[in-house]
């Protein structure tokens, strides 16, 4: 499901435009390399649900509810998609 960032209850609108980075290239719990996530909150990042879903154990630990894709590369413009785990939902 995707909708409005500013339809988000939970403060999506007042996430910066870009997306938190991190020099972190594996999942601080596990070690995995690929399909990583980044918490928008504070920076830990976690691998997903096709992996062990530490992104997911992060948000029911801490109750940060946004994460986009981890961004490696220095010349990625987009941020990736963003996700609010409270809303279940993609926000444009």
């Amino acid at each position: 499901m995707k909708k409005a960032r500013s339809e988000c209850p939970h403060g999506a609108a007042g996430l910066p435009s870009g997306a938190l980075r991190s020099s972190k290239r594996a999942c601080e719990a596990c070690g995995e390399t690929e399909e990583l996530r980044i918490c928008q909150v504070c920076g830990y990042v976690g691998c997903c649900e096709s992996h062990a879903a530490h992104d997911s154990e992060h948000f029911e630990a801490t109750g940060h509810a946004f994460i986009r894709p981890s961004i490696s590369g220095l010349f990625r413009r987009d941020p990736g998609w963003l996700w609010c785990y409270l809303c279940r939902a993609y926000l444009e």
